[in-house]
């Protein structure tokens, strides 16, 4: 099974942007969108902040693009995209669930949200009552298989930036607890702050990716053989950088975070998966 995964894209309307801005925020995205959609594998997974600011058009012009690529999509909330309208308009503009889990023969994938409704203010994770019971049973019928966990928001005291003040799942919600009731391993990706991170805890991998417009990147996960492979490659077009420093200093709410590319051992993860005899 191959997975193609991409972190935060914060597609803008640019409400306020000048033509120049404009033509370079289409080309930008248009080239990103490509190289994410023309990757081969069975799932196509958005990290969350796919759009800017969550307003329907924003999710409109992304879901045009994929709709018409024919890839199987999921795309987990970001706090961004629940900044204007609620989750219920979202999920009708998107067609997608709110959160959901899928078995293949491989493990068991776990789509996540983290986030907020409609709160500008707090853009830190959270984890409601109802789908931490779910994410228990889902946890529980996983058996020794390997999950695969996907959500916006990063565990608390992981990856890199997660102690920082909305930087996580608020600690409160004790994810790591949960996690760890889990037989076997488990892999959680995540978006949200930005740098690409690798953390490993006990039988669980943290995995953060960073956002689109500072490392223009995706993430491939190959899970065969026994193996879990995890890759970052870069999307090279000789014009993208230039399109992106059009606009990306001037877009409201978002800043270029200079650490964003982390460490070489944050890029590239392969993981033996254990036989289900090691595991109890």
């Amino acid at each position: 099974m191959r997975i193609i995964l991409l972190g935060d894209f914060h597609y803008s309307r640019m409400e306020n942007g000048t033509e120049e801005m404009l033509q370079a925020r289409d080309q930008a995205y248009s080239i990103m969108l490509q190289a994410f959609l023309e990757q081969e594998g069975q799932w196509h997974i958005s990290l969350g902040d796919l759009t800017h600011e969550g307003f329907p058009e924003e999710f409109q012009y992304v879901f045009n693009q994929v709709g018409s690529s024919g890839r199987q999509f999921i795309h987990v909330l970001g706090n961004h995209d629940t900044y204007s309208i609620p989750k219920a308009q979202i999920l009708g503009i998107t067609g997608q669930q709110r959160y959901s889990a899928v078995e293949t023969e491989e493990g068991l994938l776990i789509f996540l949200d983290s986030t907020k409704e409609m709160n500008r203010n707090d853009w830190g994770g959270e984890i409601d009552a109802e789908q931490m019971e779910w994410l228990q049973a889902q946890l529980a019928r996983s058996g020794e298989k390997p999950v695969f966990v996907f959500a916006h928001h990063p565990i608390y005291a992981t990856t890199t930036r997660s102690t920082l003040d909305k930087l996580s799942i608020h600690p409160q919600f004790d994810m790591k607890t949960i996690l760890k009731q889990k037989k076997g391993q488990g892999f959680y990706f995540c978006g949200h702050n930005h740098v690409n991170s690798i953390y490993r805890e006990d039988d669980w991998h943290y995995i953060q990716t960073a956002a689109c417009l500072d490392i223009p990147a995706i993430r491939t996960i190959d899970i065969q053989e026994g193996q879990v492979s995890i890759q970052l490659f870069t999307i090279d077009h000789m014009e993208l950088q230039d399109h992106i420093a059009c606009f990306n200093t001037r877009m409201k709410g978002f800043a270029p975070v200079l650490e964003a590319r982390g460490e070489e051992a944050d890029w590239i993860l392969d993981v033996k998966l254990l036989e289900a005899e090691a595991v109890k």
